[in-house]
């Protein structure tokens, strides 16, 4: 009797860790520490993708779904892997080397759709033999779902971005 109930424990114990309920009330799918990890992963290379325009903006492009959507004050709606590549490719500086978009404090929250975020975002503007300047910051807000090929950005809102410094860079 005492060895069926041990196991009886340790089964809802595992099941319970293990994200056995998947579904809490309201239909807001539970997160696993992996799906934090990936959708942080996937910040990450966005910044990434659109600094250096890897993989002709494609990297960019595709931290997407195929019918993600981005959109911002300086930049009108822009959806679709076509157009969203092409965004990377109008990087000024874009390559390897360039670096200008951070992102840090990053909030994610399970939903019914998958998850949404919050992240900051500074853009800074880094020139050989100028001083470094930060030119405008603010915050995305985004709708993440997760594919076949892993976690995607499905929106992307730019939110509370300040004037630039230089409109014209």
């Amino acid at each position: 009797m005492r060895k069926g109930l041990t196991a009886v424990v340790f089964g809802v114990c595992l099941f319970t860790a293990t994200g056995g309920a998947q579904q809490p009330a309201g239909g807001v799918t539970e997160l696993t520490p992996l799906d934090y990890i990936e959708i942080q992963q996937l910040a990450i290379r966005y910044a990434y993708g659109l600094d250096s325009t890897a993989d002709n903006g494609y990297m960019y492009a595709d931290v997407f779904t195929s019918d993600g959507e981005f959109v911002g004050r300086q930049v009108p709606l822009t959806q679709g892997r076509e157009a969203l590549a092409r965004v990377a490719r109008s990087v000024r500086k874009g390559n390897p080397m360039y670096v200008r978009h951070f992102i840090a404090n990053h909030e994610i929250h399970p939903s019914p759709e998958g998850a949404t975020g919050k992240v900051y975002l500074m853009v800074v503007d880094v020139e050989e033999g100028q001083p470094s300047s930060i030119y405008i910051g603010g915050r995305y807000e985004d709708v993440y779902v997760k594919t076949p090929q892993g976690w995607r950005i499905k929106r992307r809102d730019a939110r509370n971005m300040g004037t630039p410094r230089n409109p014209g860079l």
